[in-house]
């Protein structure tokens, strides 16, 4: 049996975290699924004054990065995500986890109860995912 080699290029490159323009792009794709520049760019409020040049250039960015994928379509890419708003999430916040608290999931926990205005139903549902998951 011959194998095949990857090249550099194929390799998948680890996802970085984002810069605050390239979330709120992902965002955007995310809620849109498949999507062109043009799409995304209409989808960003008015008084968010990007250039379509600006916006192709964070989404090829964040291609390069490894969050999105692009397809060359008739007239113009279609991007996708290849990094899900979940995984994103966890990486973040094993990130902040780590770099900001110390490798001490509690107090991230806590500085969330301490400093957010959370509604009693917030906390309710808070309640709720610890008693389910201090059962498993």
């Amino acid at each position: 049996m011959v194998g095949t080699k990857k090249s550099k290029s194929d390799k998948k490159k680890p996802v970085r975290l984002l810069t605050e323009v390239e979330l709120e792009l992902m965002n955007m794709i995310w809620e849109l699924g498949p999507c062109t520049v043009k799409e995304v760019l209409n989808k960003l409020p008015e008084s968010r004054d990007l250039a379509y040049t600006s916006v192709a250039t964070i989404m090829k960015i964040l291609e390069q990065k490894g969050a999105l994928k692009s397809e060359k379509g008739e007239r113009a890419h279609t991007y996708s995500a290849l990094l899900s708003r979940a995984d994103y999430e966890a990486m973040s916040l094993r990130h902040l986890t780590a770099n900001v608290f110390r490798g001490d999931p509690a107090s991230i926990v806590m500085r969330l109860l301490d400093d957010s205005d959370l509604s009693s139903q917030d906390m309710v549902a808070i309640r709720e995912i610890l008693e389910k998951r201090s059962g498993q």
